[in-house]
């Protein structure tokens, strides 16, 4: 019992470290699709209703999206107020859980060391770093999807129902866990007959599907419309856009952010537990066809990333989208990373763990925009609340301002963290009625002979310019 409490202090420990270094985020001002979509429809349910049906939000907020998400940061705001630490703390308790659930998972597969290692792997990749206290899906996502796994692998179904569920109402990406995590169950079925126990297990999988179903036929109701308008052009299924997609999250995941080590370690000890465990290997592929699913947790997991890829390959790709499963892989990183320790039983092995943790760091801020998959973002905040700033000491609430996206945003709610005020007309960059212009590099406005340069500030990422129209000002 003393060994399970000094195990307990050091995953508390970890994330306490976590939790402390991320402090210092709080207080930073909302980014690009956090600023654009989704701190915009909490606050939206904050200052009206709150409500997981898709008309309590307007669509071009919703995105067509299940609004679990809006609505949990809408309680957060209700609780702590509209601030944007209030919105950024309630990220991090997720991001906390989720290393506290991901220990949990590994533990129960394999020992609190390769727990306590899968943890710090997730906790120091850059990706996770950025998105811990970002008003976004993909880390509550991630959490329901490792918490329906670790209730599948349990065979705790009833769990597994209700984790899916509230996976699929975050994001509709959470489709995944019933096609994977029911796969297995099936296929048993075929192999062995159906049975009462399995057509329930199959069911209880299934549930996220019924649930999906009913949030969609409710918002054709309420909005016309099944799926955004705007996002069904994303969808392809053309080998075209899938294989690219897929090499994009396949080299983020197996080299982006020095994570080649992982690549490296997985060749590793793939060669050196082959040749001698290839029976073994064979026998338990069988079982996983024909036996009972969660005896396969390894097999399991490598299906619910293997689906996890190929659904995310049919819609626009980002870095993020490819959290949920990123959990699950550190856990099997870091087995096999123990598994090498283990074998060669050398006290010097253990430095392998060093550059494992360390190298990211080198990339907790990336020399190329990646939007929110690493800390670079917040430079970009930076020069925006700066340009910001002399735009509220040259001008008031009535001034018409021109920018896009993502700066508008920022200008119309000062919740947002970026303006002390909100302006009142806010129209595109390129428009001649604008007071004040405000252009960034991610733009393509060009100022013309009316308007003069007030102050120009510049990052490694971005650049932006706030210019005065003085034929308008000087009238």
């Amino acid at each position: 019992m003393l060994s399970n409490l000094k195990q307990r202090h050091s995953i508390y420990l970890l994330i306490a470290l976590f939790f402390l270094f991320k402090l210092n985020h709080l207080d930073m001002p909302y980014f690009w699709d956090e600023l654009g979509v989704y701190s915009r429809a909490a606050l939206q349910m904050f200052d009206h209703q709150i409500s997981l049906l898709p008309n309590a939000i307007p669509p071009e907020l919703s995105r067509g999206h299940p609004l679990l998400c809006a609505v949990i940061f809408a309680i957060g705001y209700r609780i702590l107020g509209p601030q944007v630490w209030a919105g950024h703390l309630v990220a991090l308790l997720w991001s906390c859980g989720l290393l506290l659930l991901l220990y949990r998972l590994a533990r129960y597969l394999f020992d609190h060391k390769t727990a306590l290692l899968a943890c710090a792997l997730l906790a120091v990749q850059p990706v996770f770093i950025a998105q811990s206290s970002m008003v976004l899906p993909e880390i509550m996502l991630a959490f329901f999807c490792t918490a329906a796994i670790y209730a599948y692998l349990q065979e705790r179904f009833g769990l597994v129902a209700l984790c899916s569920s509230l996976a699929i109402l975050t994001k509709e990406t959470a489709v995944v866990l019933p096609v994977s995590l029911g796969l297995p169950i099936l296929l048993t079925m075929l192999r062995n007959g159906i049975s009462r126990k399995k057509l329930t297990e199959l069911g209880l999988t299934s549930v996220p599907l019924f649930v999906w179903g009913i949030f969609l036929l409710i918002q054709k109701m309420q909005n016309g419309w099944f799926f955004f308008p705007l996002h069904t052009g994303y969808v392809s299924f053309s080998l075209q856009d899938i294989i690219p997609r897929i090499s994009y999250y396949l080299s983020f995941l197996g080299k982006g952010q020095g994570r080649y080590l992982w690549t490296a370690v997985t060749i590793a000890a793939s060669v050196l537990f082959l040749p001698s465990n290839i029976r073994m290997l064979k026998e338990k592929a069988a079982a996983f066809i024909a036996s009972e699913p969660e005896r396969s947790p390894v097999m399991i997991i490598l299906l619910y990333i293997a689906v996890a890829l190929a659904v995310s390959a049919l819609n626009f790709h980002l870095a993020r989208y490819i959290l949920l499963v990123m959990p699950v892989l550190c856990c099997l990183i870091a087995a096999q990373l123990m598994y090498l320790i283990n074998n060669f039983k050398t006290a010097r092995l253990h430095y392998l763990l060093v550059p494992f943790l360390a190298v990211s760091f080198f990339y907790y801020k990336g020399d190329i925009f990646t939007i929110d998959a690493d800390m670079g973002y917040a430079d970009i905040v930076a020069a925006q609340k700066e340009i910001v700033t002399r735009l509220n000491q040259q001008a008031d609430a009535s001034a018409i301002i021109g920018a896009d996206f993502p700066v508008a945003h920022g200008l119309m709610d000062k919740r947002a963290g970026y303006s002390a005020f909100n302006y009142e007309t806010v129209l595109g960059c390129g428009s001649s009625e604008a007071d004040y212009v405000i252009t960034t590099s991610f733009d393509h406005c060009k100022p013309d002979a009316t308007t003069m340069l007030l102050q120009e500030v510049k990052t490694s990422l971005a650049s932006m310019r706030l210019y005065k129209n003085t034929a308008k000002t000087e009238k």
